[in-house]
């Protein structure tokens, strides 16, 4: 069995889909201080790629994996801006995902018909919320995934097809993978160990060898990358409270405050299965699906790789749906055929009633998307409404002492100097700096914490004078001097 590398339209057409939405809602892909970060890394790479000097290393280095910025600050050498870059890799990297998932589909349903793997792909993963916002938000998302599908395609011809050499690849696009989101390497874990143990038993060193070395060199570039940060990426924060308990709470205290959520970690980690941000309609596939689903060594790789995955997240002190994202695909290609039966037999036997669940399906897809995208781009256009009105009415070379919002302002507003409230206590505000603080908002999330500290410290030994007030409750002091 051969499998064709020729993708179809819907790969093609995605990206200015994508491109095309981005433009509309007047989205350039900045939100929150994950964003924001991998502009300023990949500024940050770009000019280390061009020898020029760079600051030293801060949090942001130990905490987020550089892959995705260097792939932005590579894409800069032709001539885009970082912004545009890092939007374009996030457009190119859905699409890839897309048909890196339809070749999933070919080697795991051989005889699947063409239109249902496509259809199923287009409805379930490129409509899905949070797959959609993976590809229209400067995140490492979408590029993860598609390195992981990349990973898993040529691993699974290794098993299939038998196609030993495989394996290199598998090596390097793990690597890159890993080296983009750290949490894929969970997911890859059982891959990697099925690959090792098939290679050696059919006596194939020479292809092992080989693959370790690619791995090890596809390393080299977060070895580079993560020179002069301030700590290991295996002293990431989340995995410094990783517990079996975490499963069962929903209150968490951790370096990014106290938060809460509606259910235990437990209950998240079912998400992937019925949730309106990836397909609400998944689970009627139930009703179709057969045990045999499952019955190839391959399939059940995947299986365990995703439990594996899911059992991970359900320790970490967290819950962030764009964890899920790998989980729910890998979930999409176990249920696929479930699904292609009931697109064979429907459309064969019950055209009419096929069509209507079909457009039910994408219905629905559309408006949790619409429902999904709200808050990211609420939070986007405050953060440019707030740098707009502080380009206005701050002088020039101000200090700001600021929390939340100062990483999204120092992007705007790049002659403004941001201390960041969080990072460290301070004893001293000078007078005519100026405080950007929002108590009611922070206060229960960070209470002990040095951002409330230093509010309070703010508060009681100095003279705060309200320069400003900014929308949702936030307000600009300005100190005047010391009590």
């Amino acid at each position: 069995m051969t499998i064709s590398y020729q993708p179809t339209w819907p790969v093609f057409v995605f990206p200015f889909v994508l491109a095309g939405l981005s433009y509309l809602l007047d989205f350039n892909g900045l939100y929150g201080q994950d964003g924001y970060e991998y502009l300023r890394q990949s500024q940050v790479l770009f000019s280390r790629l061009n020898g020029l000097p760079v600051p030293p290393g801060g949090i942001g280095d130990a905490e987020i994996a550089g892959g995705y910025p260097l792939m932005g600050a590579l894409f800069q050498f032709a001539g885009l801006n970082a912004l545009r870059a890092l939007q374009l890799v996030s457009w190119l990297s859905a699409a890839l995902a897309l048909w890196l998932f339809e070749l999933n589909l070919r080697v795991l349903s051989p005889g699947a018909r063409v239109e249902s793997r496509w259809v199923f792909g287009v409805l379930a993963l490129a409509l899905a919320p949070f797959f959609l916002r993976a590809g229209l938000t400067i995140m490492s998302d979408g590029f993860g995934l598609a390195l992981a599908l990349a990973a898993l395609f040529f691993a699974l011809r290794v098993i299939e097809l038998e196609r030993h050499r495989d394996v290199v690849y598998f090596a390097v696009f793990t690597a890159l993978a890993i080296t983009t989101r750290y949490a894929l390497a969970v997911l890859l874990a059982l891959p990697a160990l099925a690959l090792a143990l098939e290679l050696w038993h059919a006596r194939r060193f020479r292809w092992l060898a080989t693959a370790a070395m690619a791995g090890i060199l596809a390393f080299l570039p977060l070895w580079w990358m993560k020179m002069g940060a301030p700590k290991s990426p295996l002293a990431h924060s989340l995995l410094q409270d990783w517990s079996l308990l975490h499963l069962f709470q929903v209150t968490f205290t951790q370096a990014s405050g106290t938060v809460s959520y509606r259910l235990p970690n437990l209950f998240y980690l079912f998400y992937p299965l019925a949730h309106p941000g990836f397909c609400l309609t998944l689970p009627a596939l139930f009703l179709l699906a057969r045990r045999t689903d499952a019955a190839l060594y391959s399939k059940r790789l995947l299986l365990l790789s995703m439990l594996l995955y899911l059992f991970f997240l359900g320790g970490l002190s967290h819950q962030n749906t764009r964890y899920l994202l790998p989980a729910y695909t890998l979930l999409l290609l176990l249920f696929f055929p479930a699904w292609d039966r009931f697109f064979a037999y429907g459309i064969y036997f019950f055209k009419r009633l096929t069509y209507a669940l079909l457009g039910l399906a994408l219905i629905c897809q559309l408006f949790f998307t619409s429902w999904t995208l709200k808050p990211t781009l609420a939070r986007n256009h405050l953060e440019r409404q707030f740098s707009e009105i502080l380009e206005n009415s701050l002088p020039p070379d101000a200090d700001v002492y600021a929390f939340d919002l100062d990483i999204a302002l120092q992007a705007y507003l790049p002659g403004i100097k941001f201390h960041n409230l969080f990072i460290r206590r301070y004893d001293t505000f000078p007078a005519g700096s100026f405080i950007l603080f929002n108590e009611p908002k922070l206060r229960d999330q960070w209470v002990g914490q040095n951002p409330m500290l230093n509010w309070e410290h703010a508060q009681t030994h100095f003279e705060l004078q309200a320069y400003q007030s900014l929308p949702e409750g936030w307000t600009l002091y300005r100190v005047i001097n010391s009590k």
